[in-house]
């Protein structure tokens, strides 16, 4: 749940004033603007904006803070810990050919705002917005096509650049060896783990078959990438000069096959466009030029999309089950909803199994009006 809406935001306030001057002891008279909260965000963890003022060098300066507060209780994600996006941002600034935020401080302890947050400077920037969809209308259709296509290259060849990364270089924090081997082995048993514990003992049987299918047909001779985790162009910041000007929200990060991150990039083009009944915004280069450029840019071909598409309709359809579950604890969906069964993502794992059909029902649609209601 939101936590703005349970958590008085003066209080939340002069909590993270107080933080804030332990923290920069050395800065005199800080002070923080009131709190603001961004439409537009707040699934994975609330997001709010503030100004710290301050005197050093005998200068009145102000600094942009973005803070990002863990949704305890009500995580997406198994084993959630905002402590996971804070290092790599981190381990981000030790290479400065993939633009990310610069981390500030991360707080475990939730007595200062009531969670776990971490602070990071603002980056000028935007998004392209998933509301309203992007192929619609935002300032990404008001550009000249050949300027869409060029930020779409962009984007893609960031993330192949974010693969080249060795992770032994800062990255060994993402290891999770409880799991098995860094890679492919490591992905899919985390995966595993997330999907027993989002669906609490209840039969999906879809999502069922498609773990059995997963398990059993995973791709050989991996290789071992830094993964994003979340992939798309309303996780990535564009500057006044449409230049990509930094990465954002990796709760997702892990160790894993590049093809993971690139197979989940391309099927949430899907959603935003033949799965929501729209065209493609004119300009877009096509999922094979995506393709291509990513593997030129990458430098090696990609193998087993099919594969990675599958789990990438998986992972989607784990996020929609804790969603909704959400939702329903918040007494915004009926207990009895179909969501958890009845789902574009559902609906694709069933065509690929051979099952028969999980049209998106009525459910679904309440489902993406929560998500566009508390943020994308």
């Amino acid at each position: 749940m939101s936590g703005s809406q349970t958590i008085d935001r003066e209080a939340m306030r002069k909590g993270l004033r107080a933080w804030l001057r332990q923290k920069f002891a050395e800065l005199g008279d800080l002070t923080l603007s009131p709190l603001r909260f961004p439409s537009g965000t707040g699934n994975s963890a609330e997001t709010m904006f503030a100004t710290m003022a301050y005197e050093a060098d005998g200068e009145h300066r102000e600094r942009a803070l973005v803070i990002r507060r863990q949704l305890a209780g009500t995580d997406l994600f198994l084993d959630a810990d905002i402590r996971l996006p804070h290092r790599m941002m981190e381990a981000l600034a030790l290479h400065p050919h993939i633009p990310a935020p610069r981390a500030l401080g991360v707080e475990p302890d939730p007595a200062p705002i009531g969670s776990p947050f971490l602070v990071m400077e603002a980056i000028e920037g935007r998004v392209v917005d998933q509301v309203p969809n992007y192929n619609v209308e935002g300032w990404l259709a008001d550009l000249p096509i050949e300027q869409r296509r060029d930020i779409w290259l962009r984007a893609i060849g960031t993330l192949a650049r974010l693969h080249r990364i060795d992770w032994r270089q800062g990255f060994s924090f993402l290891d999770d060896r409880q799991r098995g081997e860094p890679g492919i082995d490591q992905f899919l048993a985390w995966t595993r783990d997330w999907y027993i514990w989002a669906k609490a003992g209840r039969r999906l049987e879809v999502a069922d078959a498609a773990l059995d299918y997963l398990m059993a047909n995973k791709p050989r001779d991996t290789d071992v990438s830094v993964l994003w985790g979340d992939p798309t162009p309303a996780n990535m910041m564009f500057g006044p000069d449409l230049s990509v000007a930094a990465l954002i929200d990796f709760e997702m990060a892990s160790l894993g096959p590049g093809e993971a991150d690139l197979a989940w990039w391309l099927e949430a083009e899907e959603n935003f466009s033949t799965l929501s009944g729209v065209a493609r915004l004119e300009g877009l280069p096509s999922r094979a030029e995506i393709i291509a450029h990513y593997q030129a840019e990458r430098g090696r071909p990609v193998a087993d999309l099919d594969y990675y598409s599958m789990l990438a309709w998986f992972r989607m359809n784990i996020v929609g089950i804790r969603f909704s579950d959400r939702l329903v604890g918040e007494g915004r969906m009926p207990a009895g909803t179909d969501v958890l069964t009845n789902n574009p993502a559902t609906m694709l794992m069933a065509r690929k199994l051979g099952m028969p059909d999980a049209s998106p029902g009525e459910g679904f649609m309440a489902m993406v009006n929560g998500m566009a209601g508390a943020g994308a």
